[in-house]
């Protein structure tokens, strides 16, 4: 008869590694942290630059009413933009993740929901909104240039505006889902690791 060894068996099985509970409420919680800051820094910018696009045109007084036209568009994008990241702020300020794993993880896939759409629908109206008004904007001081400047001025904007929807724009939108695409992750593994306990 074979004699079977219960320790080795024991300490040959494959471990599943407990998750730190407390480590993963903090990661979640300094993920929403990270994303209310970079809402109110982002809103604050927006007010200023809001602020500083009306002085200009008080200041300046353009003669062209598509400049006035123009920055009123810009304006509305702006503003349309700071509601809009706004809408987030309740979101990030509701639940401990340290009381209700379930509730946060749903908090966190609704807080989701809301990003991605204002990533795609608010910031492309933003963009078409900011295009148009800038285009109607810079007509006035466009014709003051000569046609070789014109171009240049012109172009330069266009190539901006380009690099920051096709570069700028998806890096950022990848960092910030990657981050709460990670503490979703991990608060699921949780969740269900404490319904395997009950």
């Amino acid at each position: 008869m074979t004699e079977i060894n219960f320790n080795e068996i024991w300490q040959s099985q494959e471990t599943r590694p407990t998750i730190n509970a407390d480590a993963i409420a903090a990661k979640a919680k300094g993920v929403k942290r990270s994303v209310m800051l970079k809402i109110v820094l982002g809103n604050a910018l927006l007010l200023a630059t809001m602020a500083f696009i009306i002085w200009v045109i008080v200041y300046f007084e353009p003669k062209m009413i598509t400049t006035k036209i123009g920055a009123l568009i810009i304006v509305a994008g702006l503003m349309m933009q700071i509601i809009a990241s706004s809408k987030l702020i309740p979101l990030l300020r509701k639940n401990d993740a340290a009381q209700n794993h379930s509730d946060y993880l749903q908090q966190l896939l609704l807080l989701k929901k809301k990003q991605a759409f204002l990533e795609t629908t608010v910031m492309s109206l933003y963009f078409i909104l900011l295009g148009i008004g800038l285009g109607l904007y810079m007509i006035e001081y466009a014709m003051l240039l000569s046609v070789a400047n014109r171009w240049l001025y012109c172009g330069l904007t266009f190539l901006w505006m380009a690099f920051a929807w096709f570069y700028l724009r998806p890096r950022t939108i990848k960092k910030q889902r990657q981050k709460l695409d990670d503490a979703i992750a991990q608060l699921e593994r949780l969740e269900k690791q404490l319904n395997e306990k009950e």
